[in-house]
């Protein structure tokens, strides 16, 4: 559009923007972010947008700027904020800016926004006590506390729940967790249907690299195994220990449970970035799927070994590896 001398209007730029989001990845948005004229990044709907795709690469400080700076705001820029939040497992946040939300700006994506928030920062109380608060209960809102019930271990509540929810509606395959399993199962068998491929992305010199598991395509592949290699040794050396109950599968010949577990997407990603010249401190994945609890545990000792920081966006929420070797999720994914 630039080389044709097209003038973007304000439905281009909000689609550029939900594409840059959806990529997760920083250049990609300070270009387009840089392109915006003022006068239209004044629009609230592009400033809602902007909320959302900074929150969606892991920058809550941007988001939050873009928040404080706007007089006018409607639910959609409350909602963008608090899901900005929860994303990134800042829930005391999250909770605190509902809670000054006015009255008639909340509606249910307001609430489902919050209630995440607490699942994924294990905030308890606060979501029962939101829960409590709100009025009309829909599936969306019982399957949302449900779920944060279900990440805390309190089964039994959540089964009251739904047992209570039932009573009055429909049941829902959303929330009957077995139920929800055995219909995938017998939808690949039955109608063929095909297992989401895993894929992990970065962005490297201004261009994405997209790997799979195992993946041997890269032109620097050698390069990426042997930075695997070194972390791996250094991890054992620390003490870590390779969990191979997150293995599914049988073993291959000439397969270890190293050599399986770190040959996951989001690791042979971390590793491509880390022989890179000059190494960057501060290194973006996002994944199309939630990461294993072995990847978890791993990426936070090779934040802490190499020093810098680390952040992955999976399908669920946004994790912040940083150099102390520790994970902004606190182990709530």
């Amino acid at each position: 559009m630039n080389q044709i001398d097209i003038t973007p209007d304000d439905s281009t730029w909000k689609i550029l923007i939900v594409a840059c989001s959806k990529s997760g990845m920083l250049h990609h948005c300070q270009y387009i972010m840089d392109q915006i004229p003022l006068n239209i990044q004044n629009n609230i709907q592009i400033q809602n947008s902007l909320i959302d795709m900074w929150g969606k690469c892991g920058l809550i400080e941007k988001a939050k700027n873009i928040f404080d700076l706007l007089v006018d705001r409607d639910t959609i820029t409350y909602n963008a904020m608090i899901n900005a939040f929860g994303l990134n497992g800042l829930g005391t946040q999250a909770v605190e800016l509902y809670s000054g939300m006015p009255n008639n700006l909340r509606n249910h994506i307001s609430h489902i926004c919050v209630l995440n928030a607490c699942s994924h920062a294990g905030l308890l109380h606060e979501a029962r006590t939101i829960f409590n608060e709100i009025s009309l209960k829909t599936q969306s809102i019982n399957n949302t506390i449900a779920d944060c019930l279900n990440r805390l271990f309190m089964f039994d509540e959540a089964q009251k729940l739904i047992n209570d929810y039932e009573k009055t509606n429909t049941p829902s395959i959303v929330i009957e967790h077995q139920e929800a399993k055995n219909f995938r199962s017998n939808q690949i068998e039955e109608l063929g249907v095909k297992v989401k491929v895993g894929l992990s992305w970065t962005e490297i010199k201004g261009q994405i690299v997209q790997l799979k598991a195992h993946d041997r395509s890269h032109p620097q592949s050698a390069e990426i195994y042997a930075k695997i290699d070194r972390l791996k040794s250094k991890a054992i050396e620390n003490g870590f220990i390779f969990d191979s109950s997150w293995i599914i599968r049988p073993l291959n010949e000439n397969e270890t449970n190293e050599s399986v577990l770190c040959d996951h997407r989001e690791l042979l990603v971390i590793a491509l970035q880390l022989i890179q010249e000059p190494v960057p401190k501060r290194i973006q994945v996002v994944k199309n799927l939630r990461v294993c609890g072995h990847c978890h545990e791993f990426t936070k000792v090779i934040a802490k070994i190499e020093q810098c920081d680390i952040v992955v966006r999976d399908a669920n929420r946004i994790h912040h590896f940083y150099p102390n070797g520790q994970c902004s999720c606190q182990g709530h994914f």
